[in-house]
């Protein structure tokens, strides 16, 4: 098998929810378009074409915090209402929690640039919060911007030690060159933790850069064994046991992920190299 092939093999991103950045339990590595082992698995949004360079509006206005008009009292936050322009809700009374909500709002609607403009005014307000921190630095990671995400999420680890920042700080450093580095953090990841997926996912990805292919295999192995129905896994294992020799456990490997993954672009490819690998198998016989 070519090499190449093994551009296949991708890491995870975490997002994190309102409740904390406490580990949440992650299915896989990313969306297919960011060459992606697996198609099915939770991940954050798809990044968009290109990062924005500023905090703008679609319509190219510098986006400012909602105001309440004068004499009005802010009640509860109802997301359905707010918008860029908003004039109901005020922010500047916000939680953390709050404005960390109305971000992902606009991440989920793809309006990368108010998300991060919400999260710039939330730190304003709350500059020791490790969370918004965690937040920003996962969305630069997803964006692609990957010094303003090493930076974001170095910071929130340094206000709280959370695994899951860790394994998004890790990613950033594997995106920016520095993977010994990203290596050294996914240990400590898994220090407390030795069966966290998205640890154990993404140093079998960063072992497999690196050259230590038995390394991979034991992590692909683990994760695998921490959470057996996430489909990732086995079409990362499988194209490490080709590497290997192990051909007949390989192609086994990748009827797992057919059978586990939906209908899509990953589960086609992998239909497609299971076919190769097959007849590259009876010819060697």
């Amino acid at each position: 098998m070519h090499r190449h092939l093994f551009a296949l093999i991708a890491a995870a991103i975490l997002s994190f929810g309102l409740s904390g950045c406490k580990p949440k339990k992650a299915d896989g590595s990313a969306s297919p378009s960011q060459t992606s082992a697996a198609a099915n698995e939770q991940t954050e949004a798809q990044a968009p074409a290109s990062s924005p360079n500023d905090h703008r509006t679609a319509t190219g206005e510098t986006s400012s915090p909602p105001t309440l008009p004068p004499g009005a009292k802010a009640g509860p936050l109802d997301l359905s209402k707010i918008g860029p322009h908003d004039e109901t809700y005020a922010h500047e009374s916000l939680s953390p929690d709050k404005w960390a909500e109305v971000a992902l709002m606009y991440q989920a609607k793809g309006q990368f640039g108010e998300a991060l403009s919400t999260l710039d005014q939330a730190l304003a307000h709350y500059p020791e919060n490790a969370h918004l921190y965690a937040i920003r630095g996962a969305l630069w990671l997803q964006l692609e911007e990957y010094a303003k995400a090493v930076a974001d999420l170095k910071k929130s680890l340094e206000l709280q030690e959370d695994p899951g920042v860790r394994v998004n700080y890790a990613e950033a450093l594997r995106r920016f060159g520095r993977k010994e580095d990203a290596l050294k953090n996914l240990d400590r990841a898994l220090e407390d933790q030795p069966d966290y997926f998205p640890a154990l996912f993404n140093r079998g990805v960063l072992r497999y850069e690196l050259g230590d292919n038995q390394g991979a295999l034991e992590d692909f192995n683990k994760a695998i064994e921490a959470d057996p129905e996430a489909a990732a896994p086995y079409f990362n294992r499988a194209a490490v046991l080709w590497l290997l020799g192990k051909k007949e456990e390989a192609i086994a490997d990748l009827d797992t992920f057919i059978a586990k993954a939906p209908k899509g672009e990953w589960k086609e490819t992998a239909k497609d190299l299971r076919q190769s690998w097959q007849e590259q198998l009876e010819a060697s016989q």
